[in-house]
C-alpha cells in the first residue's frame, strides 16, 4: 500500500497575502468600540450606566468586570438587582466594552478583574448605581401619582402607594426616569 501526501507549495508571499486578508476580514466584521443602534435599543430605557429597563420590566444590569469563572458577573449582578428590588428572574446582564467605557469618559472606571478583586472593588459603587436607579424609579412613580415618594415602597420591581392602592412596574415609569 503506497501513502501519498500532498505538499503545498506556500510561499512568504502568500502567506502574508493570505494572513492580511483574513485579518482585514475580522477587522472589518468585529469592532469592539462601537454599539450598534439595536444592542442600545434592546437593552431599554437607561436609568443609569449601571441599569436598563425594558418595557416588559425586565432590568438589564450592566457589568463592568470579565467573568472569569470566579463569579464576578453573577455576584455584581446580584448586589445591584438586590438594590434595585428587582425579580432576579426578570435579570439579564449586559458587558461594557472598552469603548463604551471611553466614550463615556470611563463612567464604569477601572475594568480589570483579577482573582475576587472584581467584586471586592466594585460593591459599594455597583450598590449604590442599583439603589439611585430604584429611586430614580420611585421618584417617576411619585411625579405620576402626585405623591410624596415616602408613601411607595417596591418589592419585585412593582411600586406601590399603599394609601391609594396603586401599582405599576418598572417597565411604566422608565421613561419618565
Amino acid at each position: 500500500m503506497t501513502k501519498r501526501t500532498q505538499t503545498t507549495n506556500l510561499s512568504r508571499r502568500k502567506f502574508i497575502v493570505s494572513s492580511a486578508a483574513a485579518g482585514g476580514g475580522l477587522a472589518l466584521g468585529f469592532n469592539p468600540f462601537i454599539e450598534s443602534a439595536e444592542a442600545a435599543t434592546a437593552a431599554g430605557t437607561e436609568i443609569n450606566i449601571w441599569v436598563a429597563v425594558r418595557p416588559d420590566s425586565s432590568c438589564v444590569v450592566r457589568i463592568a468586570r470579565s467573568e472569569m469563572g470566579q463569579g464576578t458577573l453573577t455576584g455584581l449582578a446580584q448586589l445591584v438587582a438586590e438594590e434595585l428590588e428587582c425579580d432576579w428572574k426578570k435579570i439579564t446582564t449586559e458587558h461594557i466594552n472598552p469603548g463604551q467605557n471611553l466614550a463615556r469618559k470611563r463612567a464604569w472606571g477601572e475594568m480589570a478583574t483579577g482573582g475576587s478583586r472584581g467584586i471586592r472593588t466594585s460593591q459599594d459603587y455597583v450598590r449604590r448605581g442599583g439603589a439611585a436607579a430604584r429611586m430614580m424609579l420611585m421618584q417617576a412613580a411619585a411625579d405620576q401619582w402626585k405623591v410624596p415618594v415616602g408613601e411607595l415602597t417596591v418589592a419585585d420591581g412593582v411600586i406601590t402607594h399603599a394609601p391609594s392602592g396603586r401599582k405599576t412596574s418598572y417597565g411604566k415609569v422608565a421613561g419618565a426616569a
